[in-house]
C-alpha cells in the first residue's frame, strides 16, 4: 500500500541535536525531563549534553568513533547519548542486561574508542575492557565556557543528516546479533511522526516505562523535544508505581508493550481511578487490553508496527484506527505483504511484511560490517522485515508472527542462535534447541529449551537454571527445559539445521522442568517434574 504522511508531520530534519538547539532557543525554561527525584528544563538538558560532548572531545573521541553506552535509565545517561551525537561520534547503546559472551561479542564487533558505563554495570564489560572506561557515576563533566559552547554548536551544524549516528544491536537468527546502522536524522524524522501520531501538545507529559537503550526512546524523546512537551521516567518499570507516578507527573500518554499492559491490568481498574492519562501507544496489544483500558478507563490505545530498522512504518492514528491491527501506513512508508516469490498477496492473506521509505533518513543504513545481511534484507527494492503479517482491504496491517528464528520476550528480541551458543557451554549439555511458547502475559514468548544431556541420570535442572542466570540476560533465561535425545531433532538435508517447527510446545509432562523462580512456577506453587 502506498504510504502517506500526516498533515502535521515535517520530516527532512537535520537530527535530534539540531532539534534540541532549536528548542533551547525557543523555550529554554520549559520542563523537558521529569523523574522521581528531580526535573530538567530544556536548557538544563542541553547544557549537560554539551558538557558531555566537551569531555568526549578532551578524551580524543573524534567524528565516526564508536562510543559504547551501558547504563540504566537516567537523565545523565541521556545527556551522554546526546553528547556523543554532538561531537559526530557514533552512539552504541548496549542492552544493560547483556553479560558474558553476549556482551563481549557486541563490544568486539563495534570496537569502541570509549566505554561510558554506569558503575553498577561495570562488571558486565569484563575484567579487561576493550577501550578506556568513563564511569558515569564518578563525577559530572566539567562546565564549559561560551567559546566551547559556540564551537560545539558550529561543529554539529556542519554534520550531514545522513551520517552514521547510532548502532543498535538486534537479535541475529543464523549468527550473532547484527548492528543496525541508523543515520543522524533518523530519530528526528521518526520523532516527528510520533509527535503527529499522538498529536502531542506543549501541555502533554508522556510516561516512558522501557529501557532507554531501546530504539523506542531514541525516537520518543525527539518527539517530545519537537512538540514542546515533557516526558517522565523511572529507573525501571514497576507495576506498583505505574499509576501513582502517572498521577504524580500528570502524564497524559504512555508508551507501552504488551507485557506491561498485562501486568497493569492485574492491579484492577480501581488503581487507576482519576488517572490523567488518555492514550497509550505501543505493541503488541493483548486483545483484552482494549476492553480494560478503552471501555473501562476511557484510555485510547494506538498500536503500531516497528523494528529497530524502522520504528515504524505503520501506526494507529487518533481518528483512524482499528482494534487488533498494527495501524496503517501513515509514516511515509510504502508497506506490502509478499509471498515467498516476492509477489504481493491478496488482502487477508498471510505473507512477509515488507516496506520502503518515501524520504531519506527514515530507516536503517544497513547492518554494521554485514553487507551480506544488508543485501539479504533488501530485495527487489523492498526491505524484508522477517515478520509475518496480513493487510485488510482498508490498508490496516496485522502482525501474525516471526518468520525468522528469533524470539520476543518482555519487549526484547532474543537471538535463538546466541541463546543456544551459551547453553551449549553449560555443564552436562551435549546439544540444545530453543523455541518460543505462548506467554499469556502480553502475548509474547516464553522460552523453552530442548536439552540433550551428556547423562540424563546426573542432569541437575537447578544447576542448569543457575548457569543460565549467571550467563544470560534476565529476559533470555529459559522458563522451561525438556530433556530429550538427539533423535528428537529432525535436521534439514544439506544444512543440518534443526526443524524447530517439529518440536513440541508442551510445557508440562515427563522430563519437562520449570524454572523455580518463574511466574509459571510461582503460580503453580511447585516445579513440574
Amino acid at each position: 500500500m502506498r504510504g502517506a504522511f500526516l498533515d502535521s508531520v515535517e520530516v527532512d530534519r537535520s537530527g535530534p541535536v539540531a532539534d534540541l538547539i532549536e528548542a533551547e532557543t525557543d523555550r529554554p525554561q520549559s520542563v523537558l525531563l521529569r523523574w522521581p527525584d528531580d526535573a530538567w528544563t530544556v536548557r538544563d538538558f542541553a547544557t549537560a549534553s554539551r558538557r558531555c560532548a566537551a569531555e568526549l572531545r578532551r578524551r580524543g573521541v573524534e567524528s565516526g568513533d564508536r562510543v559504547a553506552l551501558i547504563s540504566g535509565n537516567s537523565a545523565w545517561r541521556l545527556a551522554w547519548q546526546y553528547g556523543i551525537w554532538w561531537v559526530g561520534a557514533v552512539e552504541v547503546s548496549i542492552n544493560a542486561e547483556l553479560k558474558g559472551p553476549l556482551m563481549q561479542s557486541v563490544l568486539a564487533d563495534c570496537e569502541p574508542a570509549l566505554l561510558v558505563v554506569e558503575e553498577e554495570l561495570l562488571h558486565c564489560v569484563g575484567d579487561e575492557p576493550p577501550a578506556p572506561v568513563r564511569i558515569i557515576d564518578h563525577g559530572y563533566p566539567e562546565e564549559i565556557d561560551a567559546s566551547t559552547h559556540a564551537e560545539l554548536d558550529a561543529a554539529t551544524a556542519a554534520m550531514r543528516p545522513s551520517d552514521l549516528g547510532t548502532i543498535l544491536y538486534t537479535s541475529g537468527t543464523t549468527g550473532p546479533s547484527k548492528g543496525v546502522m541508523l543515520p543522524r536524522a533518523y530519530f528526528a524524522n521518526l520523532g516527528a511522526v510520533i509527535a503527529g501520531v499522538l498529536d502531542l501538545q506543549p501541555s502533554d507529559t508522556g510516561y516512558f516505562v522501557l529501557p532507554f537503550f531501546h530504539v523506542d526512546f531514541h525516537v520518543v524523546f525527539p518527539a517530545v523535544v519537537q512538540s514542546g512537551s515533557s516526558v517522565a521516567f523511572d529507573r525501571r518499570f514497576s507495576a506498583r508505581r505505574f499509576w501513582p507516578q502517572i498521577e504524580q507527573f500528570g502524564c497524559t500518554w504512555c508508551f507501552v508493550i504488551g507485557s506491561v499492559l498485562s501486568v497493569v491490568m492485574t492491579l484492577g481498574a480501581e488503581a487507576a481511578a482519576g488517572t490523567p492519562v488518555r492514550r497509550f501507544l505501543g505493541a503488541p496489544i493483548p486483545p483484552e487490553a482494549y476492553t480494560f483500558f478503552e471501555q473501562n478507563l476511557g484510555i485510547r490505545i494506538q498500536s503500531m508496527f516497528g523494528q529497530t530498522e524502522a520504528d515504524g512504518p505503520t501506526f494507529d492514528t487518533v481518528d483512524h484506527r482499528r482494534q487488533g491491527s498494527a495501524g496503517w501506513p501513515c509514516a511515509g512508508f510504502d508497506v506490502e505483504v509478499h509471498d515467498e516469490s516476492g509477489r504481493q498477496v491478496a488482502p487477508g492473506a498471510i505473507g512477509q511484511i515488507v516496506y520502503r521509505p518515501q524520504r531519506a533518513n527514515m530507516m536503517t543504513l544497513g547492518y554494521w560490517r554485514r553487507p551480506d545481511a544488508t543485501a539479504e534484507a533488501w530485495q527487489n527494492l523492498w526491505f524484508h522485515s522477517g515478520d509475518l503479517g496480513r493487510m485488510d482491504g482498508d490498508g490496516f496491517l496485522y502482525f501474525v508472527g516471526r518468520l525468522t528464528d528469533s524470539l520476543r520476550r518482555r519487549g526484547e528480541n532474543v537471538s535463538a542462535y546466541e541463546l543456544e551458543f551459551v547453553i551449549r557451554r553449560a555443564p552436562g549439555v551435549d546439544e540444545c534447541a530453543a523455541v518460543g511458547v505462548h506467554d499469556e502475559m502480553g502475548g509474547e514468548d516464553d522460552i523453552k529449551v530442548f536439552v540433550v544431556p551428556d547423562d540424563e541420570h546426573t542432569f541437575d535442572p537447578d544447576a542448569f537454571f543457575g548457569y543460565c542466570e549467571d550467563n544470560l540476560p534476565r529476559y533470555a533465561v529459559p522458563t522451561y527445559v525438556e530433556l530429550t535425545t538427539s533423535d528428537t531433532f529432525v535436521r534439514s538435508v544439506g544444512t543440518g539445521v534443526i526443524q524447530k517447527r517439529r518440536l513440541s510446545r508442551e510445557t508440562a509432562g515427563p522430563g519437562i522442568y520449570v524454572h523455580p523462580q518463574s511466574k509459571v512456577a510461582t503460580d503453580a506453587g511447585k516445579v513440574a517434574r
